[in-house]
C-alpha cells in the first residue's frame, strides 16, 4: 500500500493564500493642503519731514495683493487686497514709527497659484513702484516700502 502524505498540502494551500496579502501596499502620495499666507507691509520714510517745508506736500500709497492661477494661461487675477491712501508728507513715520498692515490669503496652494505683491508712490507727478512674487512654500512675507 503506497502511503501520501496529506499533512503537506493543507499547509501549502494556506501558505499560497498567505502570500498575496504580503504584498507592500501602493505608496500614497498625500495631496498638498492649501496654507494661509500673510503679507506683512512695512511703509516708512527715510527722513523726517515733520519741520521740512515740502511737509505739507502729498503722497499717496498702494499697496496690492492678488493671486492668479498658474495652470490656466488666461487666468483671471484675484485682487485679494487693495488699499490706496494719501497723506502729507511730514505725516509718514519714519523707520522706528513705522507703519505695520498685516494681510492674511487664505488657503493658497502653491502647486497651482501665485501670489504677487505690489507696493508703490506717487509724489507730485511721480510714481515709484516695486512687484514681487510670494514665494512657494514660505508662509509669512515682509515688504517694505521706503518713501524717498
Amino acid at each position: 500500500m503506497k502511503k501520501t502524505n496529506t499533512f503537506f498540502l493543507p499547509a501549502i494551500i494556506g501558505f499560497s493564500l498567505f502570500l498575496p496579502s504580503c504584498s507592500h501596499p501602493e505608496e500614497v502620495i498625500p495631496a498638498p493642503e492649501p496654507l494661509d499666507k500673510t503679507v506683512v507691509f512695512q511703509v516708512y520714510g527715510q527722513q523726517d519731514f515733520s519741520y521740512s517745508q515740502f511737509g505739507e506736500e502729498k503722497v499717496t500709497v498702494e499697496l496690492v495683493i492678488s493671486r492668479m492661477n498658474k495652470d490656466v494661461a488666461d487666468a483671471a487675477v484675484q485682487v485679494v487686497f487693495d488699499s490706496t491712501f494719501t497723506m502729507a508728507l511730514k505725516d509718514i513715520p519714519v523707520r522706528a514709527n513705522r507703519l505695520y498692515i498685516r494681510k492674511t490669503i487664505p488657503a493658497v496652494l502653491d502647486s497651482k497659484e501665485e501670489v504677487h505683491i505690489g507696493t508703490g508712490y506717487t509724489y507730485r507727478q511721480s510714481s515709484f513702484g516695486k512687484n514681487q512674487t510670494f514665494p512657494a512654500g514660505q508662509q509669512e512675507k515682509q515688504v517694505e516700502l521706503i518713501i524717498y
